[in-house]
């Protein structure tokens, strides 16, 4: 059995016959921000996320990217023992496109709530109260999401 890596998607294929192959699912999974969360005023939370993740008018603040590059192995060994388990016990593969989102969704939030660099500025402090960048509203941190799909087998 083998399983390929190819940027954001996993393909796995099987050798033996004796899967139940209506399980075994290629698919993808997005995690970040999608067009539906919207601060009040109608800004995009996915613009302002894009803002500070590349520093657009603002200081940057990347918390997307460390979110996954730091723990890139971790998450490839994960997906692989998560896969060839699904595999093993018979289970639908796009589960595990499912938990995998909801952990990357958790590293993308607990980067959010640890980023502290740079700070904010002395007016957005006086504003805000206190100095956290990315959490004012805490919309953006709530506003994460994953969606996994399942793409058709060529």
């Amino acid at each position: 059995m083998g399983n390929k890596i190819m940027g954001n998607m996993i393909t796995v294929t099987r050798k033996k016959r004796n899967y139940n192959t209506h399980l075994l699912k290629q698919g993808v999974v997005r995690v970040g921000f999608f067009p539906e969360s919207r601060y009040d005023g109608g800004k995009s939370v996915a613009e302002v996320a894009r803002y500070n993740e590349f520093g657009a008018g603002v200081p940057r603040r990347s918390f997307m990217r460390p979110a996954v590059f730091n723990h890139k192995t971790d998450l490839t060994n994960l997906l692989h023992r998560q896969y060839r388990q699904a595999i093993r016990d018979n289970q639908d593969t796009m589960v595990v496109l499912e938990r995998f989102g909801e952990y990357v969704k958790g590293l993308i939030q607990e980067q959010i709530i640890n980023t502290n660099e740079p700070p904010n500025a002395p007016s957005t402090i006086k504003r805000k109260g206190f100095n956290a960048p990315l959490r004012d509203t805490h919309l953006m941190l709530n506003s994460v999401r994953y969606q996994a799909e399942e793409r058709a087998k060529k």
